[in-house]
């Protein structure tokens, strides 16, 4: 499966953009090449919110530089054991997170798989209305 790492793409702005284009010419709505592309950009809009998910899902192994209130700051004993109480109260919560972006990430390896069969499908479709037409032509050319 590819995620998309790369900062610079804005999914949001790049999903914005083809509603707009389909906005503005309904006859692309029923477009094959632009559906594909609009599927393509919500599963990295989907893949990037759970890279996201991921990374703030991890349980805290440092103490947070702004949070430096009186008790905590420069205690590095009191951070950890803070930090420890804190692991083990979220600990059942850090699990279900684990599992729920685990599923998202199955559905996405799905929805890759189904977009990859559609995309096959389409291709063939496309081959038999072309050898239909080839066939058709032949037909009528013997005809005359």
């Amino acid at each position: 499966m590819i995620r998309s790492r790369n900062p610079k793409i804005d999914a949001g702005a790049l999903e914005a953009r083809i509603a707009q284009e389909l906005a503005r010419d309904p006859q692309l709505a029923g477009d094959e090449r632009l559906s594909r592309l609009a599927a393509a950009v919500h599963v990295r809009t989907i893949e990037n919110a759970l890279t996201l998910a991921e990374e703030r899902s991890v349980p805290r192994t440092e103490w947070p530089a702004e949070v430096q209130t009186f008790p905590f700051r420069g205690n590095s004993s009191l951070q950890r054991f803070a930090l420890h109480i804190i692991s083990l109260v979220f600990r059942d919560q850090h699990g279900v997170n684990a599992q729920l972006i685990r599923a998202q990430r199955e559905m996405l390896g799905l929805l890759h798989s189904l977009l990859d069969r559609v995309e096959i499908l389409e291709s063939r479709l496309e081959t038999e209305r072309s050898v239909a037409r080839a066939e058709r032509i032949a037909r009528r050319h013997d005809n005359d």
